[in-house]
């Protein structure tokens, strides 16, 4: 009987531990949700930023294509894929350029696809179109209508 006094000593704290870890797990869920949709957001910023520098020295969107893009320093942690592929990671952007517009998709760690999309609005100037959707290709998502990001 001696002997498993220690054991259930034991067996109590972890059990006791074991709860507060999954109690913290669900307490901690949604800021890990709000992260992972936050840093996919901000990759296809940071892609979209490269394309519109690549835009004010060519002239056109057109010229910010995937194997231009894979060339600026800022870019290197991310894995840039053609128009036609579907991404599935927050790292992964799939990159369509046209002479008009620009558009990258990247899906989220939380499974949901967030795509940017630039329009030449007249001049230097281009706007920002946001939207998400279900297929994580550029190629649907430069046809995609327009919606909003949830705020991570």
């Amino acid at each position: 009987m001696a002997g498993n006094r220690g054991f259930w000593k034991v067996f109590a704290w972890l059990a006791v531990g074991g709860i507060l870890l999954v109690a913290l797990v669900i307490a901690f869920r949604p800021v890990a949700r709000t992260g992972a949709v936050a840093y996919a957001q901000s990759n296809l910023r940071k892609v979209a930023a490269a394309a519109e520098r690549v835009q004010a020295q060519a002239g056109t969107f057109g010229d910010a294509t995937r194997q231009r893009l894979e060339l600026d320093r800022d870019l290197e942690d991310l894995l840039l894929i053609d128009p036609d592929q579907s991404s599935n990671d927050s790292e992964i952007v799939s990159v369509l350029a046209a002479d008009g517009s620009w558009t990258g998709s990247a899906r989220a760690d939380t499974g949901r696809c967030f795509w940017i999309r630039l329009e030449v609005a007249g001049g230097d100037a281009s706007t920002t179109v946001l939207g998400t959707g279900t297929d994580c290709s550029a190629e649907e998502a430069s046809v995609a209508d327009p919606g909003s990001w949830p705020v991570p």
